[in-house]
């Protein structure tokens, strides 16, 4: 990608179930941008996958451009749609960090810009995957 293209803010989608519709998150996410004035914006969406995976299309997809320096933040509506795994989550994080990508969940209000939003990001994080061993 040329340098000389303007970054994008890149929002990811995703239900565990065909059953399941990423509808409502979508228009949330849309509504997010619309009320903030971006409009350069590109979706990414896997359906019917599971979070606790690693490896997803559309979540893979959107990592490769952000480690092209693509996007300037990622939007998700709940950080339960884009990680399931602590582990994960940290490492995404560690991703944007390192490539200056901001990362807002609209469900949890976090925004890793700052460094309370970031210590508890990393808290949700830990209680999520300690609750999923719980049920599990």
């Amino acid at each position: 990608m040329s340098n000389s293209k303007q970054k994008r803010v890149f929002i990811y989608t995703r239900c565990s179930t065909e059953k399941q519709s990423v509808e409502s998150q979508v228009h949330a996410l849309k509504k997010y941008c619309d009320d903030r004035n971006i409009d350069n914006y590109e979706m990414f969406t896997d359906e019917g996958i599971s979070g606790s995976k690693l490896s997803r299309p559309g979540l893979n997809r959107m990592m490769a451009a952000v480690e092209n320096g693509e996007a300037s933040m990622v939007v998700v509506f709940s950080f339960s749609r884009f990680a399931r795994s602590t582990t994960h989550l940290l490492s995404a994080l560690q991703k944007f960090k390192e490539k200056k990508v901001e990362f807002i969940s609209l469900t949890e209000n976090i925004n890793t810009n700052s460094p309370m939003g970031l210590a508890l990001f990393s808290i949700l994080a830990a209680l999520s995957q300690m609750e999923r061993e719980i049920i599990a």
